[in-house]
Order: C-alpha cells, then structure tokens, then sequence
C-alpha cells in the first residue's frame, strides 16, 4: 500500500488500460466515465472494483478535485489475500466499498430501466391513440415511426428486483457487522467482493444499453422533424379543428406529450421551447392559445427524484460549456470541504469563484426567462431562493421548496415582491433601479461613467432609456450588496443555498406578503405617523396655491433569495420626491422573527427620512427634528441635568454596542418606544422619551390609555394642544375650499383623517 497524490483535473487511468492496482479514495472525489454513462465515486469508494472481473479499466477516470489515495497492487483475484494479509480489517473495508458501489450501480441501472419502460409505453400507447384519432376524425393518418421493440433482448438479462434488495441491505451494515458477518476471512471476503464486481458489471453493461436505447429512439417522440409523434399529433389537431371537429382530445394527447417531454430530462429547454412554443400560439379558430399566463407560471410540475437541477439550470441559463463545467467542478470541490464555512484564503477564493459564477448565472436565467413561456420548477427555485444543488440544499428541504416554488404568489403583494418579481418590474419599466452602495441612482452612475470616459456623452441618454442596461444596474448593485447583508454572516456567504441555514422547515421559514404586512400594520397601529409625508396641495382655480397636506406611502418589501437573519432599510424614497415608496430588503427565508426585524427597518426608515428632508442641516438642533434633537441629545448627554446618573451609564452603553452610531441608538430606543412603552413598560429615560413621543407619537387609542400616567401626562397635553391647532387650520381652509367649489378627494379625506388618529 502506499499514498498517491493526483490533481485536479487528471485523467489518471484510461479506459481500456491494463489493471495495475485499486485504489482508495481517501480526500476528493473522482468522475467515472464510460462510453454512455458516467458518475462521481466519493471518499471511501474504491476505484479498480468493477474492473478486477475483466483485468482492465472499462472507465476513464478523472479527478473532480486533488485527490488522496491509498493504491494496492492488482492484477488478478489471487491479489486480494496479499492486501488481506497486510491488514485483516481490509477484508471487511474493501467488502463494504464493493456493497456500497453495488448497490450505487445497480440503483442508477434501476433509474434507467425504468425510463426506457416509461418512454416505451408512452410512446407505444400514443401511436395507438393516434390512429384511433385519426379513424374517428376520418383523416388520413401519417405513418408514424416505428420504434425498436423494447429492450431488444436486454430485457431477458435483467437485473431482478432481490440483487437491489440485497444491496440495499448489505450496503445498509455498519462496517462493525460487515466484520462480523465476514469473520476477517479472506475467501469470504474475495467472495463477496468478486459477486459484487459482476453485478457491478453488469449493471454498468446494461445502463449502457439502457441510454443507448433512449438517446437512439428519444426523437421519434419529440423533435422538430414533421415525423415526430409530437408533429403528427400538432398536424391532426389543425386539420380537425379546420373540420371544426372538437379536438379536445387531441389536445389531452398533446399534453400529455408535452408533460412526458419536461419530466423526462431528455430534451434540451432550447428544443422544448421551439416546439412548444408554436403549438401554444396557434391559433385553432376556437380559441388563441397565449404562451404561459400569471395562472399557469404559478403551476409546477410534479415532484420526481432523481433530477439533476443543476444540469437543468445551467441549460436553461445557455451558460458557456466550459464555464459551466468549471462552475460545476467548483462546487463540488465545495462540497466535498470538510469544513464549508472556513475563512482560509483556499476556501474564500473558492466562495468568490462561487459567487461570481451564481450572479453571472442568474442574469443569463433571467433574461431567458423573458424570452421562454416554461420555467422548469429547477428555474423557479434558483430565482426566488437561491437554490442550486440537491445536495448542497438537502433532500427533505429540496422537496419543501419544490413545493413552495409553485405557490411563490404567497410572497407577492401590491408592496412585496418576490426578487424576481422586483427585477422584472424594473426591467418593465414599472419601477426605477435602486441606488447603489454609494448611495449614488442610476442617472448619477451614467453621469459618473460618462466623466470617467466609459461611455461618451451621446450614449447616456440611449443608456437612460435602456430597460436592460438598467436591470444590469440592478442586478450588479442593489442585488449583490443586499444578497450579502440580510443573510447575516457576511465573511463565509455564500449566494447558494446551504441545508444548515435552512433551521425547521422552508415552509416555517418563508417570509409570505402576509407574513411581511401584518408585520408591518403591528407599527403602523402603534407609530401610526411612520410612513406620513407632508406633501403640497394646490388647486388654483378653486383657490388653493399650497397647502401642506398629509399623505401614507407604504414602503416596498423585497425578499432575496437566501436563507438569512438581517433586514435592511436600502434607501428611504424612490427617488428626489418624498412620496415614493421606501425600499425595505428581507431575506425570503429566515427563523428570525419577521415582527423584530420589521420593527428594527422602520426605525432605520424614521431616522434616515429625516436625513432626507432635513438635507445637510439633519444634525443642526437649531432646526429642530428628530435627527437634529437626537444627536444632540447623545452628543451632550453627560451634561444633560435630566438625565441621571444611571441613565447616562445607560447611554453610554449604548453608544459603546452602536459602535458611536447615533443611528443605531436611535434604532435600539425605537425598539424599545414600540415593543414596551407603547404597553405603559418604561425602557427609556425621560428626555429619550420625550423626542421620540414628539416626532412617533402613539396613536389615539394608546394615548387614551396611558393619559393617566404622570410619566406621559405632559407629552400627551402639549402633542394635543399642537394636534389641534393643525386639524383647526385644515378644517378652516377645506370649508372655504369647499366653498369655491371644490371637493373633498380622497387624498384631502386621508390627510383629514389623520389628524383623527
């Protein structure tokens, strides 16, 4: 025995080489491919079994990443009692690796079987069906292609159903039984080891047979050739409904046509979305078939194992073949980590490599998207969560959001949007990108870009217009930078989903509309001025130059697809108007409570408003505001006579956590104002408290019950006395509006309201 090292990429035993030796697989995995197959052998499989039975390698074999091994000579079966005789325990080793391999094989000939039973059937019964159409619509029926009898005499050297029982079984043992049950005997151990070759071997043969099968005969069904099933079935359904027969029949055929085609996995979405596309979009007389609307995007197909969602995404994406394959190989070298949340430069680089690999893939998936009327539920994962790969995702999680992929309208409201959704809204045209980390929107980037020389000054006004330049903008800035923060732990993210941030279920976790709104309403009921602007009101011709009046904008939620703990307030308004909706970021999944971390944005919302009215005079006291009076509260906190000595330890806490963050004072206090003061439980020192009561008073019914509190007494009369002088004015210059002739709007009646609350 001795340690071989080999590098990533290798292709260090060929096919058809003499049998030199078998190797463990100790670090890395390997690929085994063969002329119609090929399959990862992970650490603890032993390449050179299947082979021992024919004395030479049936695969190429190359190294997925750097490989250890641990190789033994061998050349024939005799091989075994000198490796046995180094070390006893090999016996039950090299037998457990043999069970595992088995079964592995036989269980991936079992898959392949099935779908050659399944294409046979399928295609055997619609030939029948359609001839049967044809003699009932009294139309000339084509010749429709005739396919090899299934199996072609494989179906006779089957494998039984009790060799994957017994696999499954024997692959089941610990290696402790495995020991037991061999006793370390060396002729039990080349006993089982040789019958677990054969049918290593011979499952190896027949899913060769198998995948020849279908990738000969797969086209007779679906191709773009008139002699396809699929064709001949679209031709009939033309020429009887030109009869004016009802050819609902047809269409179920075709359907089912259809169905078979996406689950399958044997056809490219190119070719499908062809095909597809022009049977949906003719027009039969009857009615207009109309590509996928809002009801059919949100149907998914049936759960099935065994899919390679990976494979699929990257397909649909068109993602070059060579980078595909390197981001492929990268993440299964991540996988394979024995610790996937490192922060060793190896294991960062790797990340990085990961990350720009996903976003590079998204965009090309979304664009594609806008051009195809099916998205494989594959798709509809990676866009909204973040999902990539079963494995990485888990089993039971890769179920749930299956699942969940087909009921994505629970995360989507008049203000909530899917991240997906948000995208193709700016891509629309519907909404405008979002600024960027440099606070900086998207005509200042082309401003900024056309001073730096990267676009000439005839091009801005062509990129200002451009939906797909803005949704790069989008994509590259607001995406990526939100992506990152609301999953929480910036140094090891990763934008593809992780089983072990998905903590109970998907379903528990996902952030719905309804989830995000009530959340929302709970503050708007407590600080029911929090998302009231001022706005101007003018109607000449009635008399009304400017009035003040106030107006709700409700802010835009949007959920990122990844499984995270942080929520951000990205920017206050849409743009220079203060009556644009704000832009709140959460991740689509999270354990966090939603109420808590709703409460935490709005309190960012409330101070970063004020930033934004106040302009460059938000700190300046003599302006009197929330910033301006908070800062300046925190800044002189020591000598504020109305503090005592315990509360200004207290602030000088809390300066110390926010790092001197005036913000995030504000923020933790604010927390405080909704989740305890608003019950009559003090958290806050009086000055904290009154400030915050001026510029977020409780709304009526709060302040009704806490009046009769000395602590709130005094805040309560002074904001009533304000209160009124403000409703007085208004009602004094709506009855002589009223008068001129004008009318009560709706927004006159909200900014009424308002001063009821």
């Amino acid at each position: 025995m001795e340690t071989v090292k080999v590098s990533k990429g290798r292709n260090f035993l060929k096919k058809g080489d003499k049998l030199k030796g078998l190797f463990i697989i100790l670090q890395g995995s390997v690929r085994a491919v063969s002329e119609n197959d090929e399959y990862n052998m992970e650490p603890g499989s032993i390449i050179g079994l299947c082979d021992s039975i024919s004395g030479s390698y049936g695969c190429d074999y190359v190294a997925n990443a750097d490989c250890v091994f641990y190789a033994f000579p061998y050349r024939a079966v005799e091989d075994y009692k000198k490796i046995f005789a180094e070390e006893e325990k090999y016996v039950a080793v090299f037998a457990m690796a043999a069970m595992h391999q088995a079964n592995m094989l036989v269980r991936r000939y079992s898959v392949f079987y099935k779908k050659a039973q399944d294409y046979y059937r399928i295609f055997t019964e619609n030939c029948q069906a359609y001839q049967k159409l044809c003699s009932e619509y009294k139309l000339p029926e084509k010749a429709h292609p005739q396919i090899a009898p299934f199996g072609s005499g494989a179906v006779e050297d089957k494998i039984d159903a009790w060799v994957l029982k017994y696999y499954e079984r024997m692959s089941a043992l610990s290696l402790k039984a495995m020991d037991q049950q061999l006793a370390r005997d060396c002729i039990l151990g080349i006993g089982a080891i040789s019958n677990a070759a054969c049918w290593m071997r011979k499952s190896t043969d027949l899913i060769g047979v198998w995948k020849g099968y279908l990738k000969e005969n797969k086209d007779m069904l679906l191709s773009q050739a008139p002699e396809s099933l699929f064709s001949m079935y679209f031709d009939l359904a033309k020429k009887a409904a030109y009869t004016g027969a009802d050819i609902a029949p047809v269409r179920e055929r075709i359907s089912e046509l259809m169905d078979f085609a996406k689950k399958s996995g044997f056809y490219s979405e190119q070719l499908m979305h062809a095909v597809f596309s022009e049977y949906e979009n003719y027009d039969f007389s009857r009615m207009q078939q109309s590509g996928s609307g809002e009801e059919e995007a949100e149907q998914t197909e049936p759960y099935e194992e065994g899919i390679d969602y990976l494979a699929q995404i990257l397909e649909y994406s068109g993602y070059e073949e060579k980078k595909a394959r390197s981001f492929q190989a990268a993440l299964q070298e991540y996988k394979n980590l024995p610790d996937i949340l490192a922060s060793t430069d190896d294991v960062r680089k790797l990340r990085r490599k990961l990350t720009d690999d996903f976003y590079a893939i998204y965009e090309l998936v979304f664009f594609h998207s806008l051009e195809r009327s099916y998205m494989p539920a594959s798709v509809k994962m990676f866009l909204n969560f973040g999902f990539m790969d079963e494995e990485m995702a888990g089993k039971e999680n890769t179920r749930s959001l299956f699942e969940l992929a087909g009921a994505m309208r629970r995360c989507k409201a008049d203000n909530v949007f899917t991240i997906y959704e948000w995208l193709l809204s700016v891509y629309q045209g519907k909404n405008e990108p979002s600024r960027n980390e440099f606070d900086m929107d998207y005509t200042g980037y082309l401003n900024e870009q056309k001073k730096t020389g990267k676009i000439t000054a005839a091009q801005v006004p062509l990129l200002a217009k451009d939906n797909r330049a803005k949704l790069r903008f989008e994509l590259q800035n607001m995406f990526v930078s939100t992506n990152r923060a609301t999953y929480g732990k910036i140094s090891t993210f990763c934008p593809i989903l992780y089983k072990d941030d998905i903590i109970g279920t998907p379903e528990n976790m996902l952030v719905t509309a309804e989830k995000a709104n009530n959340a929302l309403d709970e503050i708007r009921n407590i600080d029911f001025s929090l998302f009231y602007r001022e706005v101007g009101f003018s109607d000449p011709e009635h008399e009304v130059n400017m009035e003040m009046i106030q107006k709700e904008v409700i802010p835009y939620i949007i959920l990122m697809p990844n499984a995270g703990s942080k929520a951000m307030m990205w920017q206050e308004t849409a743009g220079i108007k203060k009556d644009t909706q704000a832009r709140m970021i959460f991740p689509i999944l999270t354990v966090t409570d939603v109420g808590e971390m709703m409460v935490e944005v709005c309190g960012r919302f409330r101070w970063e408003m004020c930033r934004k009215i106040q302009g460059v005079r938000w700190n300046d006291v003599t302006e009197a505001s929330l910033t301006s009076e908070y800062s300046d509260y925190i800044q002189y906190y020591r000598k504020n006579h109305d503090l005592s000595a315990d509360a200004k330890e207290k602030v000088k806490n809390a300066l110390y956590k926010a790092k001197n963050n005036y913000r995030e004072v504000f923020v933790k206090d604010y927390q405080s104002w909704i989740r305890y003061e608003a019950k009559g439980s003090f958290r806050l020192n009086k000055v904290a408290r009154d400030i915050i009561f001026r510029y977020c008073p409780f709304n009526k019914k709060i302040r009704s019950e806490l009046k009769a509190n000395p602590m709130y007494r005094e805040m309560f009369e002074k904001y009533e006395i304000l209160k009124d002088r403000k409703a007085r004015h208004m009602l004094l210059w709506y009855d002589k509006y009223q008068k001129k002739g004008g009318q009560i709007t709706e927004e006159l009646q909200v900014n009424k309201d308002f001063y009821n609350m």
